[in-house]
């Protein structure tokens, strides 16, 4: 990279302050989308009822066990929805984190820097072990087998009251709504770790950002002392200012869910 620098360390605190904002807006259309992958199941398994129950809409209770494990394959289809979903927000992200970061600092490029920091974002988000010691991938599974277990217990229910497919089909509807949060929680909580860490990535790959800030965003809890990300925020590590870390300092990368704060740079001094 380039290492003549076009701004001042005021007007760069500005445009990741305006970043931050942008990112949010972007990433709540990320979790929009990745519930619209994940809910092509609910027509998937609207075509699995017709295809067990008689013309009156009824599934006789003796197919009960064919059509729970039948369900296997919605879980199947959920994980793979969901897979695809978070890779894309991942690389999306990773991406645009680091066209923006590359115009902030007003310098060149190359195609290979790109595709190497992308390939680090991609591969830490992915692989990285959460507080819960899960990677990516059980998220995924975890979150897939909750919503099929919900939707056995409404399918088995009904089947039982002799209820027919246009009864069940709503409360199908309402157990997916209801597991949306988790949905957008981890779109976000994946979303915002691809983004500081290819903010911190490419500070790495260049020579005017020897520290980054770690910001406070309060996370919207009335307890949000009692939070990691605020300890972060709140201590000098380095002796250079609270909030001050290294660009290699992957703990202020994936905080815990839903975490607001965010990340700047500190540009080093003789490039000012």
């Amino acid at each position: 990279m380039s290492t003549e620098i076009l701004t001042t360390q005021a007007e760069l605190d500005a445009i990741f302050k305006r970043m931050e904002r942008d990112y949010g807006a972007l990433n709540k259309k990320q979790q929009a989308y990745a519930i619209r992958e994940i809910g092509r199941v609910r027509g998937e398994l609207a075509e699995l009822l017709a295809d067990f129950s008689d013309k009156d809409g009824i599934i006789k209770r003796q197919r009960i066990a064919r059509i729970l494990r039948e369900l296997d394959k919605i879980e199947a289809s959920l994980r793979k929805h969901g897979t695809i979903a978070l890779d894309t927000i991942i690389e999306e992200t990773s991406e645009w984190t680091t066209g923006k970061v590359s115009k902030a600092l007003g310098i060149s490029m190359t195609a290979a820097n790109f595709d190497r920091i992308n390939e680090h974002v991609v591969k830490y988000v992915i692989k990285r072990h959460g507080d819960d010691g899960l990677v990516l991938s059980d998220r995924i599974w975890g979150l897939s087998g909750e919503i099929r277990d919900e939707m056995a217990t409404v399918i088995r229910s009904n089947i039982i009251k002799g209820e027919g497919i246009n009864a069940m089909i709503p409360q199908i509807r309402k157990v997916y709504e209801n597991e949306t949060w988790k949905i957008r929680r981890l779109a976000r909580t994946e979303g915002v770790t691809a983004h500081r860490a290819a903010t911190s990535y490419n500070a790495q790959e260049s020579d005017v950002v020897k520290w980054v800030q770690f910001h406070d965003g309060t996370c919207g809890h009335r307890d949000h002392k009692t939070h990691k990300c605020y300890g972060l925020a709140h201590v000098d590590k380095y002796g250079q200012g609270m909030g001050v870390y290294k660009p290699t300092d992957t703990e202020i990368w994936g905080v815990h869910p839903n975490c607001t704060s965010w990340i700047s740079y500190i540009l080093d001094e003789q490039y000012l």
